[in-house]
């Protein structure tokens, strides 16, 4: 960027539960960044009154666009990759495309205000701003046997059908070898990334079907982001701007009231 010129931000956002949580955030974030633009994913599985809700509510505005395209999202299951991954397709293919594209949920709402945000990122506008890894950043549970065994099911939905698929894959002996052409990655699924980062990112996965493998290990929105980035040698990564903080079953915890000036973060999670 040059002069006085500030990039520009879509903000994708995740969501399941509440619309009116999600149509007050959505005005909060149009309100506060008049250049910024938003793309709505609702969870396939979510009640179609909610959609009809968004739809009365957000539908006409020119900068908001609530997707049809919609994917089921159970947790740690790979609908929470698809679905920013079809909002990112339909971002490139529009005729005003931004600089970079900011990965949120319903529950995130900005702890700092969004000037400053687009402030920083024309500052540091050559960074990606996504955690990339490695096993240690998983606090607890299994670490490479998330991606080297295979996860079908919904933990939360199925926690002992879950546990006995991974334990007969184990005593099959079922373990995959590690990929031979990446090295895994892990971090928080909340990310900021540059367009240029984005459309290479989809040059790669295109050219290297091994990235396929990640789509049913454990939590691949903590990974598969995260592995692909790390891989184009010449980005410059630094960590999430996202505050997130979990309990020991690695349930995000809520926040109130702390002071974010001055921080790395620009949003937080979860929020009320």
């Amino acid at each position: 960027m040059t002069g006085n010129t500030l990039v520009t931000v879509t903000f994708i956002l995740l969501c399941h539960d509440s619309a009116e949580r999600v149509i007050t955030l959505v005005r909060q974030l149009l309100e506060e960044d008049p250049d910024c633009r938003v793309i709505i994913h609702l969870d396939k599985k979510s009640p179609k009154d909610t959609f009809r809700k968004l739809v009365s509510a957000l539908d006409d505005e020119p900068r908001c666009h609530l997707m049809r395209n919609r994917v089921r999202c159970g947790w740690g299951q790979w609908g929470l990759v698809e679905a920013p991954l079809r909002a990112l397709r339909y971002a490139l293919s529009q005729p005003i495309v931004t600089d970079y594209f900011y990965l949120i949920s319903e529950y995130c709402r900005p702890v700092r205000p969004l000037g400053e945000l687009r402030e920083y990122l024309t500052k540091y506008n050559d960074i990606d701003f996504i955690d990339c890894k490695g096993p240690e950043w998983i606090r607890g549970g299994i670490r490479e046997d998330r991606y080297l065994y295979r996860h079908y099911l919904d933990k939360r939905k199925y926690p002992k059908l879950h546990r006995w698929t991974y334990r007969v894959q184990k005593k099959l002996r079922l373990k995959r070898q590690e990929p031979k052409t990446f090295k895994v990655n892990f971090g928080s699924q909340w990310w900021a990334l540059r367009k240029e980062t984005v459309e290479v990112l989809f040059d790669i996965i295109f050219e290297n079907p091994e990235y396929k493998r990640l789509k049913y290990s454990w939590v691949p929105d903590e990974c598969f982001f995260q592995t692909v980035v790390g891989t184009v040698g010449d980005r410059k990564i630094r960590g999430t701007l996202t505050y997130s903080c979990f309990d020991e079953s690695g349930r995000a915890s809520f926040f109130q009231g702390e002071d974010f000036s001055g921080s790395q973060y620009f949003f937080a999670r979860k929020y009320g």
